[in-house]
């Protein structure tokens, strides 16, 4: 199993250091095609909100917008240039897209194995915040949140985070190409204080007659969030794999609290779907 695109969103000044790295480094390693992707807003979009504007006023403001695109087009471009001269071994193209992030993110991120991102704790800005929200509910595809706490090897030792829900079983999925050549895979499950999850054991059956090293792990709450329990129970692994939680309410993305918890405060990377 392989990876055959990944895109890797940027603002005008680029990505972080570890989500550049992740992507460039994972698309070496699968032969993967990576997609760079800049939404720019056009000028239009960029106008303060005013009931009453001279057509003078309006033309400036365009202009000025204007060449507020084509700097951060340029500066984005001259990026990119510095990152193919770094990994020159890796197929790289730079799609420019003038519009909303959302809406170009998700647009992209459906013909993409995986869209790599910041970390919440890392970047919480407009941009980045639109992005996760497209990729990950929009799409249909996962997404791999790397912090820039994360560093080295990423799928060596992989948790996966187990709940009998349709979004683990698409993480689970999703996770197929770092499964294929991961050292360890933990299955792990909490005890939430629910019944007993009988399909743990079913899953690591299934994992086992895949090909994969799984065992599976059971950790309590001892009174944590479960995000803050699933993070201290992850220790040493280099990639996390989870489920994504969230739901639609007038017009936002309102994730859940284990979702958020993990967005917020990761130190491995995660690969999420919802």
């Amino acid at each position: 199993m392989k990876l055959v695109r990944i895109l890797l969103p940027i603002g005008a000044g680029g990505a972080s250091g570890a989500c550049t790295e992740a992507a460039f480094r994972l698309a070496e390693r699968f032969g993967a095609g990576l997609e760079v992707l800049h939404p720019c807003p056009p000028p239009v979009q960029r106008l303060p909100y005013a009931t009453e504007l001279s057509p003078v006023y309006f033309e400036e403001m365009v202009d000025a917008s204007r060449k507020q695109v084509d700097y951060e087009e340029r500066k984005a471009t001259d990026w990119f240039e510095e990152q193919l001269g770094a990994h020159p071994e890796v197929a790289a193209e730079l799609v420019t897209v003038e519009g909303l992030v959302g809406p170009a993110v998700a647009m992209r991120a459906k013909i993409a194995d995986v869209t790599v991102l910041p970390s919440v704790a890392d970047e919480e800005d407009e941009l980045w915040s639109a992005a996760r929200d497209a990729a990950l509910f929009q799409s249909g595809r996962p997404i791999l949140v790397v912090p820039d706490k994360a560093a080295g090897p990423l799928g060596e030792t992989v948790v996966i985070a187990w709940k009998d829900t349709v979004e683990a079983v698409r993480a689970v999925a999703s996770a197929a190409p770092f499964l294929a050549t991961a050292n360890r895979v933990r299955l792990l499950c909490l005890d939430e204080g629910e019944e007993s999850d009988g399909t743990a054991s079913g899953m690591a059956d299934y994992l086992t007659r895949a090909g994969y090293p799984v065992e599976i792990e059971r950790a309590s709450l001892e009174g944590r969030a479960v995000g803050e329990a699933l993070l201290a129970a992850t220790g040493k692994a280099d990639l996390l794999v989870m489920g994504a939680y969230g739901r639609w309410r007038w017009r936002e993305w309102i994730f859940g609290g284990a979702t958020l918890h993990v967005l917020r405060n990761t130190h491995v990377a995660v690969l999420m779907s919802h």
